[in-house]
């Protein structure tokens, strides 16, 4: 699966914590993209790996809407689960 990130999203993540050894490796790899971010190429394994990842940074506030803080990494973990080669 070729997943295109934007730069915030790319940075975003990098800078999370916890990052498995498996997700650095494919961020490493990243190919940039024209106009900013970065295409990673994942197998099943690592998209799973880096939609649960992204899953345990997005946060809610107290009325269940996701905070303006995580949606960054809310709008990566839509993207893994509706992405067709997922």
């Amino acid at each position: 699966m070729d997943l295109t990130l934007t730069q915030q999203q790319y940075d975003s993540i990098r800078n999370a914590k916890h990052v498995p050894d498996t997700v650095k490796k494919v961020l490493d790899a990243a190919g940039v993209v024209d106009g900013g971010g970065r295409v990673v190429r994942l197998t099943y394994e690592e998209a799973t790996a880096l939609q649960e990842l992204c899953a345990w940074n997005v946060h809610s506030d107290a009325a269940g809407a996701v905070t303006a803080a995580s949606k960054v990494f809310d709008d990566v973990v839509t993207a893994i689960l509706t992405h067709p080669d997922y």
